[in-house]
């Protein structure tokens, strides 16, 4: 599915779903593995997000009291509970985490999540499919692949498009940088089409620009100042 620079991610968000001749195969899979995937997904959960301003690779709009933040899984070993090591393949999750601090509720259907290289190649999110056609061109079980990614994708991924007012959410993008020398030290996530419904309308936030160089392991909100 991929259509680089006119699929909104909203509509991303609401399925690599959407990338589904194999919607129904994943329906299918995820109904036979039930208990199985319960109990596989044990240990396989991402930590829980703080607060966006928590995050050194942030960009905060004040007047519109939202925060939107990324948070790269550069290695293997930041973020073990994928089900598979996507780093190895040149594909990158990057958490984005969005605080709505606002008493307006954001909607997500038509953003757009970029990742931008210091060449200013704009790369927007892989799909299910992307990612599944080169990790099989060098590695075989396609089956045990494909559930993998199934998975990984459902469950760590954007589970609305909605952000409540006074709360966070986020999920994880995987992104193909294998062409991009030293992404995270000069690259930057670019997310615009945040909408908001608030007394001026319905209206689209300036665009967040956050640079990836900044990125360190969140602090707690006890060490916030």
């Amino acid at each position: 599915m991929r259509k680089p620079y006119s699929t909104p991610t909203g509509k991303l968000l609401q399925g690599a779903k959407r990338h589904s001749l194999k919607a129904m195969f994943r329906f299918f899979l995820l109904s036979f593995l039930g208990i199985t995937s319960i109990a596989f997904a044990a240990d396989r959960i991402a930590p829980p997000a703080h607060e966006a301003r928590a995050y050194a690779a942030v960009d905060i709009q004040a007047d519109e009291k939202v925060a939107i933040a990324a948070e790269p899984c550069d290695v293997v070993q930041r973020c073990p509970f994928f089900r598979e090591h996507y780093q190895e393949w040149d594909f990158f999750p990057i958490r984005i985490i969005i605080t709505n601090d606002s008493d307006h509720t954001l909607t997500l259907d038509e953003v757009r999540m970029h990742f931008i290289s210091s060449n200013n190649d704009r790369i927007p999110a892989a799909t299910e499919m992307e990612v599944y056609r080169r990790i099989t061109a060098y590695r075989r079980n396609p089956r045990a692949i494909e559930s993998n990614l199934a998975l990984d994708f459902e469950q760590f991924g954007f589970r609305s498009t909605l952000v409540a007012p006074h709360s966070t959410v986020s999920g994880y993008l995987i992104y193909d940088l294998q062409r991009i020398k030293q992404p995270f030290s000069t690259g930057q996530m670019y997310v615009k089409q945040v909408m908001v419904f608030d007394k001026k309308g319905n209206r689209e936030l300036y665009a967040f620009e956050i640079p990836l160089a900044k990125y360190v392991p969140p602090v707690s909100s006890a060490q916030k100042p």
